[in-house]
């Protein structure tokens, strides 16, 4: 959700803060998992 929507913001934080709280989460914790994610497709 994070990487298909941040076109539409400034940064990806600007994303991460916009999507956190409609999941129900933390900025900081979908940050962690975006950057997991992004290591994890690198690994492939």
């Amino acid at each position: 959700m994070v990487l298909e929507s941040q076109g539409e913001y400034d940064s990806q934080w600007a994303a991460i803060c916009s999507i956190a709280p409609k999941i129900g989460c933390t900025p900081e914790t979908l940050r962690v998992w975006v950057r997991q994610h992004e290591r994890g497709y690198r690994r492939r």
